[in-house]
């Protein structure tokens, strides 16, 4: 997620300044802690004259000047849905190094905020794709957008179908199932699964990461959109492998909050494609039995993609162009 120059990643604090840049103001309206493990709903109204005007996906940048060390700073995705007011509402993940994190964990209700924006993308689909389900993948507070626009739509009436994602570690990181259930119960068009990286004995949901837990519950992957937003690690991980399986890139929307330069490492990226069950979409990749090496389809592959091909693909490739090119056949010699 991208704010300012000065910011590259949501959960990545800014460096330390001299100066103050943020020129918009906001006062704290609510703390509420979520959860046991460190996660706060911070709630805000707008003090400022400028207007304030978002749409889901979108964030704010929030400021905070610390005594003897200088400014700090970090982007937010918004939790709230657009509703004309002049407020809004954070998740926030309180880690004991990000002191920003700290700050708004420990805001008192009347306190003051610097804060730019909002800004960043939309996540609101255009009205001609509204044939694509949407597939929401979220880590941690990266549901916030997901919540914003699941609300949204409801509220403007589309019926678009929607699913969530969510992974998280362990019981007691779950919170906003009050919402989440209020939504999947208001509208026939949302669904959500929540799947635990660490869980209890006693848990009966999804287990293991979402590129685990997701995979085998997608039957179907062209007639769809996937958007990605947390660990920068699920998310490269998890576009690759869609890529690989026949998604168009197009089609991946990705908001990285830490980790954005992730590398994925191929053999993650091949046990997560191997989950996928479903067979609507064609890639390069032979889903059982291999078969001759044919270089056109390669290429072909990813000229109907319309992109260029992933690493994987020419990875995984190039043993059958090296026999190609020397003449060897697949299969037994005479």
């Amino acid at each position: 997620m991208r704010g300012d120059d000065d910011v590259s990643t949501e959960g990545s604090e800014g460096r330390w300044f001299t100066k103050p840049r943020y020129r918009r103001r906001a006062r704290v309206t609510k703390v509420t802690p979520v959860t046991t493990t460190g996660t706060v709903r911070v709630g805000f109204e707008v003090v400022d004259d400028t207007p304030f005007d978002y749409l889901p996906g979108q964030f704010v940048g929030i400021e905070h000047l610390f005594e003897g060390s200088g400014y700090r700073r970090s982007p937010y995705c918004i939790l709230s849905s657009p509703t004309g007011e002049r407020a809004f509402e954070l998740l926030v993940r309180v880690v004991a190094a990000g002191p920003l994190s700290v700050y708004l964990g420990e805001a008192s209700v009347g306190d003051e905020v610097a804060f730019r924006g909002p800004t960043g993308r939309s996540m609101v689909p255009r009205d001609d794709d509204d044939d694509h389900e949407l597939e929401l993948f979220a880590t941690g507070t990266g549901v916030s957008p997901f919540l914003s626009l699941a609300r949204h739509l409801r509220a403007v009436g589309s019926t678009r179908r929607l699913r969530l994602w969510w992974g998280l570690r362990s019981e007691d990181d779950i919170c906003l199932t009050d919402e989440l259930d209020g939504l999947a119960a208001a509208s026939p068009h949302f669904r959500y699964a929540i799947s635990l990286s660490r869980p209890s004995p006693e848990w009966t949901g999804l287990r293991g990461r979402i590129t685990e837990a997701a995979p085998p519950g997608l039957d179907t992957l062209g007639d769809r959109h996937f958007y990605l937003v947390g660990n920068g690690a699920m998310i490269a991980e998890m576009a690759l492998a869609l890529s690989d399986v026949g998604v168009n890139e197009k089609f991946i929307y990705r908001e990285p909050y830490f980790d954005a330069s992730h590398d994925p490492d191929p053999t993650t990226v091949a046990a997560i494609r191997e989950r996928f069950v479903a067979a609507d979409v064609h890639s390069s990749y032979a889903r059982s039995g291999g078969g001759p090496f044919d270089p056109g389809r390669i290429l072909a592959a990813g000229r109907t993609r319309k992109e260029s091909l992933s690493v994987s693909d020419l990875f995984e490739s190039l043993p059958g162009f090296l026999d190609h090119r020397e003449g060897r056949k697949d299969g037994p010699e005479a």
